[in-house]
C-alpha cells in the first residue's frame, strides 16, 4: 500500500523546498493505528518552519502538517479493531500532509458525531491554542478584558466566540475596514482600526486608564510593541505568530513593562500535559461545536493532495478570505 506525502528538505522559498513523494507504508508497531486522512488545512505555522524561522528544532527532511481528520484503516493491536472505521485527528506524531498516516492510540482525538469533518479536521492548532490561553494561561473570567490583533484571522474568529461563551470582553484590532463586518456579525463589541486610530489611547479609554488583563500578538513587529504596552501590571502578553515577518522588541518590552511577556508555544503546553489534560480541550470544544456555540469558517478552497503548489499559492494569497484545504482521496 503506497503512500503519498508532502515534505520540505531544505529552508528557503516555498517553491523551491516543499516536494512530495511516494513511499511504502511501514507496518504497524504496537500502540500504533494507520489513518486515512480526508481533510487537512493548510496553516501559517505549516509553512513558517520552511524558511527556517525554526531550524534550531526542525529536523530536514521533515513531513509538514500538523492537523488534519480521518478515520482509522488498520491497527497495531487486535485490542484496538473497535477503532476501525473511528474518525480522529492523528495528532502529536507524523506531519499529516499525507494520504495515510501513523499515530499512537494514546494521543489520537476520536471525533464525536455531530461535527463534520471540515470542522473536525481544523479543530486544533487554532481552536485548542486559544481555549488554553483563556483557560490555563490568562485564566479569563468575566469582566476580565483580552486584546489581540489580527481580529479577523482565523484564530481572532476563535477567540471572538470564546469572549461570548466564557464571558470576558474581547477588544479586537485589525487595518482594513473591511475585516469590520465578520467581526461584527460575531458580535465582537469593540473594534479598533490602527489604521486610522491610535490603539493605546483607545485602550485607555475602554478601561479607564487600567489596561487590559492580557493581550494575544499575532503580527510581530511595532503591532505587537503596541499591543503589550497596553496590558496592566501583572498581566499578560504573548505572541502566537509573525505575519509580519519581524519580532516584538522583546529586550526593551521585558526590561520596561511590569508583565509576562512569552512566546507561545503550544507543543510545549501539550508536552507538559498529562494525557486528561490533553483530551479536556477537544472535549469541550467539541461539545461546544456541536451545540452551535463556536463555528469554524467553511474553507475558502480545497484542493487534492497531488495538486499541493496551487494549494499552497493559494494560501499564501492577499486575496484569500479562509482556510485553504486538501480534500484527500
Amino acid at each position: 500500500m503506497e503512500n503519498f506525502s508532502i515534505y520540505f528538505n531544505q529552508f528557503g522559498s516555498l517553491k523551491d523546498s516543499i516536494h512530495a513523494k511516494i513511499s511504502e507504508n511501514r507496518p504497524l508497531q504496537s500502540g500504533e493505528i494507520r489513518v486515512k486522512m480526508e481533510y487537512v488545512p493548510i496553516n501559517p505555522s505549516d509553512l513558517i518552519p520552511v524558511s527556517g524561522a525554526y531550524r534550531a528544532r526542525t529536523p530536514l527532511p521533515s513531513l509538514m502538517g500538523y492537523e488534519g481528520v480521518g478515520r482509522v484503516v488498520e491497527v497495531g493491536d487486535k485490542a484496538y479493531d473497535w477503532m476501525i472505521g473511528e474518525r480522529v485527528l492523528p495528532l502529536r506524531e507524523e506531519g499529516t500532509w499525507q494520504r495515510f498516516v501513523i499515530a499512537k492510540v494514546e494521543t489520537a482525538i476520536i471525533v464525536p458525531s455531530g461535527v463534520d469533518d471540515v470542522t473536525a479536521a481544523q479543530s486544533y492548532i487554532n481552536p485548542v491554542t486559544a481555549w488554553v490561553l483563556c483557560k490555563k494561561v490568562f485564566h479569563l473570567q468575566s469582566g476580565d478584558t483580552l486584546l489581540i490583533n489580527a481580529a479577523n484571522s482565523s484564530i481572532g474568529k476563535t477567540f471572538a466566540q470564546l469572549s461570548k461563551i466564557m464571558g470576558f470582553r474581547l477588544i479586537g484590532v485589525i487595518r482594513n475596514e473591511k475585516d469590520c463586518k465578520p467581526l461584527e456579525r460575531l458580535e465582537v463589541s469593540v473594534i479598533i482600526n490602527s489604521s486610522t486610530q491610535s490603539v493605546q489611547e483607545e485602550v485607555r479609554l475602554l478601561t479607564g486608564g487600567r489596561g487590559v488583563k492580557a493581550a494575544v500578538d499575532s503580527v510581530g513587529s511595532d503591532s505587537g510593541n503596541i499591543l503589550a504596552r497596553c496590558v496592566m501590571p501583572g498581566g499578560y502578553f504573548r505572541t502566537i505568530g509573525l505575519l509580519s515577518g519581524v519580532q516584538v522588541d522583546w529586550g526593551t518590552l521585558r526590561k520596561e513593562l511590569p508583565i509576562s511577556t512569552e512566546v507561545f508555544h503550544l507543543r510545549h503546553w501539550i508536552d507538559q500535559s498529562t494525557q486528561e489534560e490533553w483530551q479536556e480541550p477537544f472535549n469541550e470544544l467539541f461539545k461546544w461545536m456541536k451545540e452551535g456555540m463556536l463555528l469554524i469558517p467553511k474553507p475558502w478552497k480545497t484542493y487534492l493532495l497531488e495538486h499541493y503548489q496551487d494549494a499552497i499559492q493559494e494560501a499564501t494569497s492577499p486575496q484569500k478570505e479562509g482556510k485553504v484545504l486538501f480534500k484527500i482521496d
